[in-house]
């Protein structure tokens, strides 16, 4: 109970104060879009939520696309670009902070879907909920990066096709490869009809179903990305536009 009430009230907290610290610096550019993302998110980070996604591939892939990849994703186009002048006049900058941070990022992703580590988030609340802010935590980085890149670069768009799209597709691509993938890691005492038994009967599958959806929802928020442009010149020239 008190874990359940600390991570809402940690939620609540966390979107109220991204939005006080938008509205002061003046970069809310779509205001309903970015109220969408915070719907996301908090829906995305309900503890009633984990309870249910540890024990369900697909939902633990959609609470991770909701809280890592969508929210920010729906933040960035709703935020306006904020560029940086301080290191605009710097031609020598360095790429390795952003080249880090976003590698954190792709390994998140990770270690987020490992098969060897879903029967520990179905063993442990706190652990589960530990992971999850660290997703979130890093979600809200990858936004922050994303509205201050001053300039639409060759590295800065293969560094996102690398550590963001990249891990999405891939993920989705080995869940349909390997059906058994997570099924396997389990032992007699977490078997997937035991594990069914935690989730809502209108949201049960087969093991093979609740894996396959799983990855579909990684290839869709991959394309996602990928088709917002993100990583390329659309998302630029939109961020460019409200800076002006």
């Amino acid at each position: 109970m008190l874990l359940t009430t600390v991570d809402l009230l940690c939620s609540v907290i966390f979107v109220i104060t991204l939005h006080q610290w938008a509205v002061a610096n003046q970069l809310l550019g779509r205001p309903l879009l970015f109220v969408i993302g915070n719907v996301v998110f908090l829906s995305g980070m309900l503890p009633w939520f984990d309870a249910v996604a540890r024990y369900s591939i697909w939902l633990h892939s959609a609470q991770s696309v909701m809280v890592h990849h969508l929210a920010p994703l729906l933040w960035i186009t709703a935020l306006r670009h904020q560029p940086d002048r301080s290191i605009s006049n710097n031609i020598a900058v360095s790429h390795w902070p952003f080249s880090l941070l976003m590698g954190g990022f792709a390994v998140l992703t990770w270690v987020w879907m490992l098969p060897s580590l879903h029967p520990l988030f179905m063993q442990s609340a706190l652990l589960y909920s530990v992971m999850k802010w660290l997703m979130a935590l890093s979600g809200i980085a990858l936004c922050l990066m994303m509205i201050r890149q001053h300039q639409h670069s060759a590295y800065w768009q293969n560094l996102t096709l690398l550590t963001v799209i990249m891990p999405l597709l891939i993920w989705g691509v080995l869940m349909f490869v390997f059906p058994t993938m997570y099924s396997a890691t389990h032992s007699h005492a977490h078997h997937h009809h035991m594990m069914m038994n935690n989730v809502p009967d209108w949201l049960q599958l087969s093991s093979v179903a609740d894996q396959y959806l799983g990855g579909l929802i990684f290839i869709m928020a991959g394309l996602a990305y990928w088709q917002t442009g993100v990583s390329g010149i659309k998302l630029t020239r939109h961020a460019r536009r409200f800076a002006e």
